[in-house]
Formats: C-alpha cells, sequence, structure tokens
C-alpha cells in the first residue's frame, strides 16, 4: 500500500494511553488530514479520549465504539483500529450533531449547507463525483431514520454511508468521538472528497421466502412490534422460523431474520430482543402494516469474495475499503467458525471497520448488511 496515501493500524493494548500510542506509531506521518478509529467500548472512554488527543496533538480525530473490529489482522474485539487520510489526496470535512432526538429538516439543511461550503473551499477536485459521506451515528438512540431522511436531500448527489456505533450485547453504552471526547445522543457526518476512486455499496446474502409476518400492532417510536398476524410477535416469529420461544435470542435471530421487499429488493429488518410482554423490539423502523417475509441465508463467505471481487473491478486493487458490519453477520460466522476465513478477505482487501447496531445508505437504515466504501488507488 502506498504509504503517503492511506496507513492503516490497530492496537489490542488495553491501557489507553499505550494503546493511543501504539495507534500513533503506526499512522503518523507529516501531512494528516484526518485519522478516522474504531475501537472496543469496553476502553477507558474518557482517558482513551485524553490519550489520542494527547498523542496526535491537532490532527483531526474522529471515531466511534464498537461491537468488534475489523482490524489489519481480521476481525478482533477489545481493540482499537483505524486509518490516517494524507491530505495530499483527501480534504476532510466534519460536523458532530448532537441532541438527536430533536434534530429537524430544518437543522439538516443549514447544517450540511455550511459543511459543504467548508468543503468546497478546501477540495482537491470537484465535488460531485469526487466526494463521499461517512455517517457515524449512536447506535441506541433510535434516530437514524429521521437524521438519514433528513440529510438526505441536503446531500444532492454525494453518497452517504456509515453505520451505528456498537457496544456490548447488552445495549447500554454507545458513542461517537469528536473534537476530543466520546459523546451519546449525537452523530458525526464526514465529507471526504478525493481523487481516488471509490466505490460506495452495501450488500447482503440473504433471501426472502414464502413465509409472512404482517404487523397488525406496534409502538413506531420504540421500534416495538406488539403483535404480528394478529397473534402476539415473539410466538408468530418462533411459529415461523420453527425456533421454540424459549430459545430467542441474538443467535436465532441472526440465523432466522426478516425482511421487507421493496422494488424487489430485499431490506433486512433485524430483531433485537424479546420483551417480557412477547413483544418483539427491533434495530430498525416498524410499522403497523409492514409484510415481512422469513428469508434464506446464502453462503456468506462466497458472497463477500464476488462483493470484494466487484469492488476490485471497479476502483482497482482497494487502498481502504472502510466497512460497517452488522454485529448479526459476526454472530452468523461465529456460528459457523468462519472467522479466520472471514478475517483473511478483509486482510486482502485492506479492510478497516467495525460491528455496528445498523447500517446507513444513502437516506436508509438498513441491518444485517456489509456496507462501505472502497478506495483505490488515484489514477496517473
Amino acid at each position: 500500500m502506498d504509504k503517503t496515501l492511506i496507513k492503516t493500524a490497530y492496537s489490542q493494548q488495553r491501557e489507553p494511553r499505550l494503546a493511543a500510542a501504539e495507534l500513533h506509531r503506526q499512522l503518523y506521518q507529516p501531512g494528516l488530514e484526518c485519522v478516522i478509529f474504531f475501537c472496543s467500548v469496553e476502553y477507558d472512554l474518557p482517558a482513551l479520549a485524553a490519550a489520542l488527543t494527547g498523542s496526535f496533538g491537532t490532527t483531526p480525530l474522529l471515531g466511534c465504539t464498537t461491537a468488534g473490529e475489523i482490524t489489519p489482522v481480521g476481525y478482533q474485539r477489545g481493540s482499537i483500529t483505524g486509518f490516517a487520510l494524507a491530505a495530499e489526496h483527501f480534504a476532510v470535512e466534519a460536523v458532530q450533531i448532537n441532541d438527536l432526538c430533536n434534530f429537524s429538516f430544518g437543522d439538516a439543511q443549514s447544517l450540511m449547507q455550511e459543511l459543504l461550503r467548508s468543503l468546497e473551499r478546501r477540495a482537491i477536485t470537484a465535488l460531485e463525483g469526487n466526494s463521499f459521506a461517512l455517517s457515524l451515528l449512536d447506535g441506541l438512540a433510535i434516530r437514524e431514520e429521521v437524521v438519514l431522511n433528513a440529510l438526505s436531500d441536503s446531500l444532492h448527489k454525494i453518497p452517504l454511508v456509515g453505520g451505528s456505533a456498537g457496544g456490548a450485547l447488552d445495549f447500554q453504552d454507545t458513542h461517537v468521538f469528536y473534537q476530543g471526547k466520546f459523546s451519546s445522543d449525537a452523530a458525526i457526518i464526514v465529507l471526504i472528497n478525493t481523487h481516488c476512486p471509490f466505490e460506495v455499496f452495501s450488500s447482503h446474502h440473504l433471501q426472502p421466502k414464502d413465509s409472512k409476518l404482517v404487523v397488525t400492532a406496534a409502538d413506531p417510536q420504540a421500534r416495538v412490534v406488539q403483535e404480528f398476524n394478529a397473534e402476539p410477535a415473539a410466538l408468530e416469529y418462533a411459529r415461523a422460523v420453527g425456533v421454540p420461544l424459549d430459545e430467542l435470542d441474538l443467535k436465532t435471530f441472526a440465523l432466522h431474520p426478516i425482511g421487507v421487499t421493496i422494488h424487489d429488493r430485499c431490506f433486512i429488518r433485524s430483531i433485537r430482543q424479546v420483551n417480557d410482554d412477547l413483544s418483539l423490539t427491533f434495530f430498525c423502523a416498524v410499522d403497523e402494516g409492514i409484510v415481512f417475509s422469513t428469508c434464506s441465508r446464502g453462503d456468506q463467505m462466497r458472497h463477500l469474495q464476488d462483493l470484494l471481487a466487484s469492488l476490485e473491478n471497479a476502483v482497482g486493487k482497494p487502498q481502504l475499503i472502510i466497512g460497517c458490519d452488522c454485529i448479526l453477520r459476526r454472530i452468523e460466522i461465529d456460528h459457523l467458525q468462519l472467522q479466520q476465513q472471514m478475517s483473511q478477505l478483509f486482510i486482502d482487501s485492506n479492510t478497516i471497520g467495525f460491528e455496528t447496531y445498523g447500517e446507513q445508505i444513502h437516506a436508509m437504515h438498513v441491518n444485517q448488511t456489509f456496507s462501505g466504501v472502497a478506495i483505490g488507488a488515484p489514477h496517473d
């Protein structure tokens, strides 16, 4: 990899100062535009924030917490990983959105207009066709759909991709990082302009089947389905996928996904948990009248191989793939004992990323996908 273009790094050090120092040793070079990192929520986050800021000084730092990391050595947990972009090849502008609960369409317009003006002043090439947006959202704020819809018009033709910050599987703690501190109920929008070829993508290996689950009672604000087909949601889901009610857990939801078909495309709506009243809480938006299909799982490894081949065909050998990989995909990989093989694919394709609580593509919040952007070397 051209070291002046993009550098990648990771550390398994648990002490924040040692982790930050190791990341700095691997990433620093003169003329850095920014560093983007993904870290385990297990770190002492205030201490890590101070250590990273101390190590990198004035270099802009952006990041979020994870449910697992994709590093230069493949899948890891309890680590920190990241990449550095060289100013010669990238212009980056970023902003943090606070108080997501009250974020509006008007807020998005003024925010993005200013961000786009800032990028245009510093751009190294024309914005249209040479820029993309990376979104990192608090995965527990339950505001992805609202924020994405508000942002989509303001971005015009600039594609957006990203992920919802992850954490432990008790769903208690997720954060984004901006200007020296970790925050919750917040999002970071990063605009990246480059003369390097890139390809934004979102893909999964799942196919809808004939069994239908119609949402007949729901609480959309809480992303809770109370009834499928006029029956308690958990009971009807368990019946449809052929799993006993008392075995419903994240692993079951990963191995027995359900989705919504729109214009012949299947969009997965992943279940997060069973509630005491036999309702189901989802990672994504739900509403009454939505018709879900149970889904079959294809070959996740073959699917990733094919996707990576298509990305290489589009941009040449990737210098970096920023990868947002749903935590439920990792649960399936662990179940199938494919960690080593999948890690090697990520190593070979220069993928750096994280396991998410959901992914974003353009104006959509999706689940159980591998989404991101592949960046190739600049043309001579």
